[in-house]
């Protein structure tokens, strides 16, 4: 089915943009939701007008948006957390965090919606986010989460407790691998030992040949 598109999609396309959709999702999604129209002739010419006067919208959001990239600049967010042995955060990181975070270092209200943020930080590390200013416009973020003094203490204390144990694990590993070679090698020398114990059968005389 053929539908208008009446605001921006980020899977389908643009305000105005004419898409091909099942016509299932047209009719229990895009129509009841105010998101597309049929594509009949008056609502191609009624949108037609609509996109004329988008575009000029368009061009000033993308012209903000751009100088909003520009202010924000390369940015990294540093969160000092509390954490467990593993490295997991007791709570989590959210998008709304991030946006405070650049209201604090940097005076730029951000909002929350933009931060493309899939799920909660929830572990000690470097985490690379998108800020989506408008459509394909977006901002770099790289944000690092790392632990407090005493869950940095308490991190390196289980991490060499880690490395001892799989140290003792490699050797342990390392001699069985040794008693096994040394137990294969002495049955090896017994089934040959015994091989040379059995007892020769005696050759058998050939016969002699008929004399003529």
């Amino acid at each position: 089915m053929k539908v208008i598109l009446v605001e921006y999609n980020e899977k389908l396309g643009d305000t105005g943009d004419i898409v091909d959709v099942k016509a299932g999702y047209a009719n229990n999604y895009l129509f009841p939701n105010g998101l597309a129209l049929l594509a009949s002739k008056g609502n191609i010419n009624q949108m037609k007008l609509v996109k004329k006067a988008e575009q000029k919208v368009e061009a000033k959001n993308v012209e903000e948006a751009q100088k909003q990239v520009a202010e924000i600049g390369e940015v990294t967010l540093t969160f000092v957390v509390k954490a467990g042995e593993e490295g997991k955060l007791y709570g989590s990181i959210t998008n709304k965090d991030i946006a405070d975070k650049i209201q604090e270092e940097k005076n730029i209200e951000v909002d929350r919606k933009k931060i493309a943020l899939s799920e909660h930080l929830k572990e000690i590390g470097e985490y690379d986010v998108d800020l989506k200013l408008y459509k394909e416009v977006k901002a770099p973020i790289k944000v690092i989460v790392e632990p407090d003094q005493e869950s940095k203490e308490l991190i390196e204390a289980y991490n060499k407790e880690r490395e001892k144990e799989e140290a003792e694990e490699k050797e342990r590993l390392k001699v069985e691998e040794k008693i096994k070679k040394g137990k294969k090698k002495e049955e090896e020398k017994a089934e040959k030992a015994a091989r040379d114990d059995q007892p020769k059968e005696p050759e058998k005389d050939k016969p002699k040949g008929k004399n003529k």
